[in-house]
């Protein structure tokens, strides 16, 4: 095994576009990290090598590049249908269902020169119940959900990189936990057509990557262009949330370390309090997700109730109790919210907030809490999470970016810009 596993997207890219690298000389080299490392982590749940191979050596023949993501290897999340490999959504009820198409989104990344790899694991349903996939960073501790499987293929040098989904912290949360770039865009960035629905107004796409600058690729296969770098002095609100106190006194360190740190490389940094209100935005999120939940799963519980998790079974018992008054409740609250925004993005490019509330939990069972996720997510708001610090038992933390609706390029050229002054 040699060293081109642990590149970048953008330097993979580099290198083959100078002909140092081929697309089957990358491919070769991850299969042989994921033999190695595979029985420990347990990130995938199928993966095609013949076919994935067949498509490497098509490339390489290629006069030119097929796109911005010429010769990468992707993991595919579970939830996200592929046309030959099973898409069973992390539950016994569609194991070895093969949907026979490929979801948007991975039809468009292949046509970017995108290699899909294989089907990474994701919690039931891109639910809470945990799937088999082990932290890299540290076996015995979660590696998150619901999009466990790419983030740790992404964190363990698998591919480099990996379709997530979003429904409250499922990219983000996973993102923190294991130590990569993770990018929960805009709500409606993407289409989802071909990704299994959870809460159809809440679910978003999101990406793992190893650097910031990665996500310009990914964004280039939807005919986006790179922003530029900040050209003025970076503002930037510190928020440190109405739930402060749950966040883990090391990681509360690291976070006012990293915007010290920022304000010393030349961003303004100023505090920003969202209002007492908005503690209410965490139960809104969880009646829109549940009380969506209980439709998208509805033909599913009918006949297969039998199958679903403990977990799954009290996510749909809470959407049950929701009733029309409290879903326009919640959908009120995320009206006022916004409107509470108006004023931060008249004063900050983005906000600095927490990812998670620490380091990655141990155990298995539990994936870990989204509270620091339910509030943007709800708001559709593009965020990405930043590696930053070790915590207490040496497991990575984070430090999450959030920027006003549809300034996702904008501010992925300003996480480019923390990152360098961060790392």
């Amino acid at each position: 095994m040699g060293s081109a596993h642990r590149l970048t997207a953008s330097q993979a890219v580099a290198r083959m576009a100078a002909g140092r690298l081929t697309a089957r000389a990358l491919l070769e080299d991850c299969l042989a990290r994921i033999a190695i490392r595979e029985p420990a982590v347990q990130a995938w749940e199928a993966l095609d090598i013949d076919r994935a191979r067949a498509r490497a050596d098509l490339l390489d023949r290629r006069a030119r590049p097929a796109g911005p993501l010429h010769g990468l290897p992707l993991a595919v999340k579970d939830i996200v249908a592929t046309r030959f490999m099973p898409t069973a959504c992390g539950s016994p009820i569609y194991r070895d269902r093969v949907v026979g198409r490929d979801a948007e989104c991975v039809a468009r990344l292949q046509k970017a020169g995108a290699i899909v790899l294989g089907k990474s694991v994701t919690t039931e349903f891109a639910g809470a119940h945990a799937g088999k996939t082990h932290n890299p960073h540290d076996l015995r501790h979660t590696p998150a959900g619901s999009s466990s499987g790419s983030a740790a293929a992404v964190a363990d040098f698998m591919v480099p990189f990996g379709i997530g989904t979003q429904t409250a912290g499922s990219v983000i949360r996973p993102g923190a936990f294991n130590g990569v770039v993770a990018y929960k865009g805009s709500y409606g960035w993407a289409d989802m057509t071909g990704v299994n629905p959870y809460a159809p107004s809440l679910d978003t796409l999101g990406f793992f990557v190893r650097e910031a600058n990665d996500l310009a690729l990914v964004r280039a296969a939807w005919g986006h262009e790179a922003a530029s770098p900040p050209a003025t002095r970076l503002q930037i609100g510190f928020c440190r949330t109405p739930w402060w106190d749950e966040v883990d006194p090391a990681n509360r360190r690291n976070l006012e370390d990293a915007a010290r740190r920022l304000r010393a490389a030349g961003a303004l940094v100023r505090e920003w309090a969202a209002p007492e209100t908005w503690r209410g935005l965490v139960a809104a999120q969880h009646r829109l997700m549940t009380r969506e939940a209980t439709r998208s799963f509805a033909a599913e519980r009918a006949r297969f109730t039998h199958l679903f998790s403990p977990a799954l079974k009290s996510v749909m018992a809470d959407g049950d109790a929701v009733n029309a008054a409290q879903l326009a409740g919640a959908r009120r609250a995320k009206r006022r919210a916004l409107t509470d925004l108006v004023p931060a993005w008249q004063r900050f490019d983005l906000l600095l907030v927490p990812a998670a509330k620490g380091e990655a939990p141990a155990g298995l069972g539990y994936t870990g809490d989204p509270l620091f996720n339910r509030t943007w997510t709800l708001l559709g708001l593009p965020c990405i999470s930043l590696p930053v610090g070790r915590g207490p038992f040496g497991l990575p933390l984070a430090v999450q970016l959030i920027g006003p609706p549809g300034s996702d390029d904008r501010l992925i050229a300003q996480a480019r810009w923390i990152e360098a002054h961060l790392s």
